[in-house]
């Protein structure tokens, strides 16, 4: 997992509870480098996962409420760093290049990057429906990177995510 994912959890965790809370998480864990993450570093996604799941004991907030959470945030984050990435005009547009564009891109800023996959099922202007791919199962994630992603266009939408099954997790983004 790439560090940056690390850094930001972190940013997010001392902005909403503050740095003692966040140190107080890690204290708790046994991770291999006490913690401490470069932003262009490669990790151990268990790591992450022990991560959050300590943050949701001590906020007991339920773990895909944090992921969402921190999906939106994130993508705020990460197009600050990365403006480039959205040439599109809307929401839907945005998501139908994150295969064919935004993946590309990443990758070659970080060729080691395991990203998921979005296997695209329909489009039209109303509508954009796809399978989340990923061995990780962070499809909570994605969900609030979307709702990020509206957020940065000011275009409502409604996002629908269905349970996994052998394709992945189908997510329907529909503009309201």
């Amino acid at each position: 997992m790439r560090g940056i994912i690390f850094t930001e959890l972190y940013e997010l965790v001392e902005e909403k509870f503050g740095f003692e809370f966040l140190d107080d998480i890690l204290m708790d864990l046994e991770l291999t480098n006490d913690g401490a993450y470069s932003a262009t570093g490669n990790y151990p996604f268990s790591e992450l996962l022990n991560i959050v799941v300590k943050l949701h004991e001590h906020s007991k907030i339920p773990i895909p409420d944090l992921l969402e959470v921190f999906g939106e945030y994130l993508f705020t984050r990460l197009l600050s760093m990365h403006p480039e990435l959205a040439k599109t005009e809307n929401v839907l547009d945005f998501l139908e290049q994150v295969e064919t564009y935004i993946h590309v891109e990443v990758q070659k800023l970080y060729p080691d990057a395991e990203l998921p996959k979005f296997d695209i099922v329909s489009k039209d202007d109303h509508s954009f429906k796809f399978y989340y791919v990923s061995s990780k199962k962070l499809h909570h994630l994605a969900k609030g990177l979307i709702q990020g992603l509206s957020n940065h266009y000011k275009q409502p939408i409604e996002i629908k995510m269905g349970q996994e099954d052998d394709k992945g997790v189908f997510f329907e983004v529909t503009r309201i």
